[in-house]
């Protein structure tokens, strides 16, 4: 094995000649999906294999990190399976893009310790309260440094739990890594990462794109444990011999530096472009735009961009879609009959309203003890009308996000280009249109991470001259040449709904500092 951070002989190396299709893996949550591309970004292949969370106890939730590397190799085999041999040969580079703030702790060797710990668990409430409020040994707090708010999905603070609890088992590790690193290990032998991966785990100095000493110090790590960086969209290294062959694809491979699935789906759906700002609608909502300079604010958190000395500015609230299911399921529903009955009720929900809290509240109070609320009910009231309230809830909190972000930034946000399975409901698209009052373009669903991931590969292949588009001008090359990006319909919003909803706005706007002190007694309560 290559000493670990090391790029291999491939670093910059050419991809052989006429090798310009390129597998893209989104190692996720769920699942790992490999998608092959070709050179005018059409799907040719795909395939994945699901993956499994643990949950040891409550608020815990990890993974074993073997899967991943054994769901990526299945994964990518079953799609390369699906082509044929002189295709195959065709295949020029593979990049990654995953779950973000997942983590692993090794041992010199490469093995896992224990089991890798998600971004959704939720075990380190005391670091966050201690940590998070506390100066760092430089004076500037975690989220000066990080540009993430203290909350419960940057690794920062679990592996400061871990220190505190299972002190021997940080102590011997000899390496900490996020999904892509410990992936990049086991495809080449090399320890490293993009900047926009690592930075996800809380311990990166965003301003200086660089592990923070004084991060690492906080959380009782050593440098020598963190992966080696890596502009996204640089070459790791090549694949090892035997994986390439595991894979199905003729060596020598080059593993090109994806970047987290939130911004490589950012990158797919043109969020360097001004004014675009990208909404994956799912289980949670998730909304970023480009900014060309380091800031920080509560009205976001901030993260490593797609090119390196760019950043992404990301809302988030953990609740979107998982509320509109859970509603459905309180009503002994589901969502295809609720959301039938909720279009013949009139926007605003006949003076219902929701506050989308079901897992606190992110972006831009975070606050932990937050929860959900219903307020307005009466007597003509039906779980129509609370289904659809539901809905306009989490547009109402969308639109506070984006008045903050603005607020914040300057910049406004002329149009949304949304993914996700909430985008894919004509009524709340079309309500997230009518309630921010702003043009939302719903996307080609697809694997739209994956798809980022795909482009950096391209672009690499492009800066080469192995692809089509001029070196030096490879970004605006492959996004061109790939039409499938950003392509959907759009959704205009109504004047009529958009000024009745200015008025449920202000309503909402107050909701949540009105029920902040009674959250906190109910917690306590509780």
């Amino acid at each position: 094995m290559t000493a670990p951070g090391v790029p291999g002989p491939a670093h910059g190396a050419r991809a052989g000649s006429g090798t310009s299709w390129v597998v893209a893996v989104d190692c996720s949550t769920t699942a790992a999906k490999a998608v092959v591309v070709d050179t005018a970004g059409q799907v040719v292949a795909a395939a994945s294999q699901p993956l499994t969370t643990q949950n040891p106890q409550p608020g815990f939730h990890e993974q074993d990190a073997d899967a991943w590397f054994e769901a990526t190799v299945a994964a990518v085999h079953a799609a390369v399976e699906d082509l044929a041999p002189a295709e195959r040969s065709r295949v020029g580079a593979l990049a990654i893009t995953h779950q973000r703030e997942s983590f692993v702790l090794l041992d010199g060797e490469g093995k896992p310790l224990r089991p890798a710990v998600l971004w959704v668990d939720s075990r380190a409430h005391e670091q966050i309260a201690t940590l998070g409020a506390r100066p760092l040994s430089g004076g500037r707090s975690v989220h000066d440094v990080s540009g993430k708010p203290p909350d419960t999905t940057p690794a920062v603070y679990k592996i400061a739990w871990l220190a505190e609890h299972e002190p021997q088992v940080v102590h011997a590790a000899a390496h900490v890594a996020d999904v892509q690193a410990y992936l990049a290990l086991r495809l080449t032998g090399h320890l490293a990462t993009s900047h926009a991966s690592a930075d996800t785990l809380g311990l990166f100095d965003l301003a200086r794109l660089d592990w923070s000493p004084e991060l690492v110090e906080a959380v009782g790590l050593r440098p020598e444990q963190l992966p080696g960086l890596v502009a996204g969209g640089e070459v790791i290294g090549e694949l090892l011999p035997d994986v390439a062959s595991d894979l199905g694809l003729p060596g020598p491979v080059p593993l090109v530096a994806g970047i987290g699935d939130g911004q490589s789906a950012g990158l797919a759906l043109g969020v360097e472009e001004p004014g675009v700002a990208y909404l994956n609608l799912g289980t949670s909502m998730v909304c970023g735009v480009s900014s060309d300079v380091y800031i920080t604010s509560p009205a976001f958190r901030t993260l490593a961009g797609v090119r390196p000395g760019t950043y992404v500015l990301e809302t988030v609230l953990n609740a979107a879609a998982y509320v509109a299911s859970w509603t459905a399921r309180f009503a002994g529903s589901d969502v295809t009959t609720m959301e039938a009955e909720a279009a013949q009720v009139p926007p605003g929900a006949e003076g219902l309203l929701a506050l989308p809290y079901w897992n606190a509240a992110q972006t831009p109070h975070w606050d932990a003890l937050a929860r959900g609320a219903v307020v307005g009910w009466h007597g003509r009231h039906t779980p129509a009308h609370l289904y659809r309230a539901v809905l306009e809830g989490v547009a109402l909190e969308l639109r506070l996000q984006l008045e903050a972000l603005e607020k914040a930034t300057g910049s406004p946000v002329r149009e949304i280009r949304a993914v996700g399975g909430g985008a894919r409901s004509a009524l709340w698209a079309q309500i997230v249109a009518d309630v921010t009052g702003r043009t939302v373009r719903v996307c080609s669903d697809g694997e739209v991470s994956a798809a980022g991931a795909a482009i950096q590969a391209h672009e690499h292949l492009a800066g080469s001259g192995d692809a089509p588009g001029r070196p030096g001008d490879a970004p605006a090359g492959a996004r061109d040449a790939w039409p499938f990006v950003a392509t959907g319909h759009d959704v205009v919003p109504e004047p009529a709904a958009t000024a009745r909803y200015g008025a449920v706005f202000e309503a909402y706007r107050g909701l949540y500092p009105a029920l902040k002190e009674t959250f906190a007694r109910l917690a306590t309560a509780g």
